[in-house]
């Protein structure tokens, strides 16, 4: 099988997959998704504003701008949601608990905690361990907030450079270069692909879910809002995570809202599944099982980042064997 495939092109493979290494090895996952996510808005943007008949010039730096007030009105969006998080999650837990404790006790169901104050120190603690990471006043010289203007700054600066001339013909580095060019773009559109379908997807069930949650007047609703989107980024452990926080909201209020709410996000997320085989599955055509094992390697190597990125190099990994001659 490999016999078929050219020697600058293996080369190019290995030279792709030490990249990969490199990013695990020294935790780069918040550089490479910053710069992927960056490249994409940016290159969307300009593909939009030039079939809107704007010069490809003017086009290419107005998405420039257009990029630079989105990405702070992003990054305020975001550090707002984490601070109202830390102020609403305490809040939260104190009132879910208990609640949590007399609905066992009513159902005859065995609590799992003994002391359910200690269970409260631990949730908060983990919380606001993983929040103050991203809102802790040195912020601005952390290696993370680092690595993401690094990121967006390499994004920023390939897309407005000039595409290269084509290389001499006739040489090893020509047909390397070439090679290396075409997997980066395969990547590229690997990105476009998975994650453009995911925002699509998070999108619909943030709205779907705001219109409940304010119909219903659900407590922490302009926390639950938010959370739900940033949670729909995250391939199917998100969604399970945002369902957990919605239904204990509701819990707060009553047992009857709170089972209101579960039947609700059950009902959606099978929705889901028809808008996932008609987007999603369209798209990138990945089987479940598959893809919870490129979420627990992802996991494993680069964290959250990894997990978010697991779809798009599973994509990536099989278009590139589709490539590749069985013999």
């Amino acid at each position: 099988m490999f016999q078929a495939v050219s020697g600058p092109r293996r080369t190019a493979y290995l030279l792709l997959l030490l990249a990969l290494a490199v990013i695990a090895r020294f935790d780069l996952g918040p550089c490479l998704l910053a710069g992927l996510f960056a490249y994409m808005i940016l290159d969307r943007t300009d593909l939009l504003l030039r079939k809107a008949g704007v010069k490809p010039f003017l086009a290419r730096w107005s998405s420039v701008g257009l990029f630079a007030v989105l990405s702070c009105l992003l990054a305020m969006i975001f550090i707002s949601f984490i601070r109202l998080g830390l102020e609403r999650l305490p809040v939260l837990v104190d009132r879910v608990l208990p609640r949590l404790d007399v609905l066992a006790a009513s159902l005859g169901l065995p609590w799992p905690v003994d002391n359910v104050s200690e269970l409260r120190e631990y949730i908060l603690d983990a919380a606001k361990e993983n929040a103050r990471a991203l809102t802790k006043t040195s912020g601005l010289l952390t290696r993370g907030f680092f690595q993401v203007l690094v990121g967006i700054a390499v994004a920023v600066l390939r897309f407005l450079a000039a595409e290269p001339a084509p290389p001499e013909e006739g040489n090893l580095y020509a047909e390397f270069l070439r090679e290396f060019l075409r997997r980066a773009e395969l990547f590229m559109d690997s990105f476009k692909r998975v994650m453009g379908a995911q925002v699509l997807i998070a999108a619909i069930n943030t709205a779907a879910t705001a219109v409940f949650l304010f119909s219903m007047d659900i407590p922490f609703r302009a926390f639950l809002t938010p959370m739900t989107f940033v949670c729909g980024m995250i391939p199917i452990a998100g969604n399970v995570i945002s369902n957990v926080v919605i239904v204990a909201a509701a819990l707060t209020r009553s047992n009857h809202l709170a089972a209101a709410a579960l039947v609700f996000l059950v009902a959606v997320h099978k929705a889901e599944y028809f808008l996932n085989s008609s987007i999603v599955g369209s798209r990138i055509q990945l089987p479940m099982w598959a893809t919870l094992l490129a979420l627990l390697v992802g996991e494993a190597l680069l964290g959250v980042p990894g997990v978010i990125l697991a779809p798009t190099l599973l994509y990536y990994a099989r278009e590139e064997l589709r490539l590749i001659p069985a013999s």
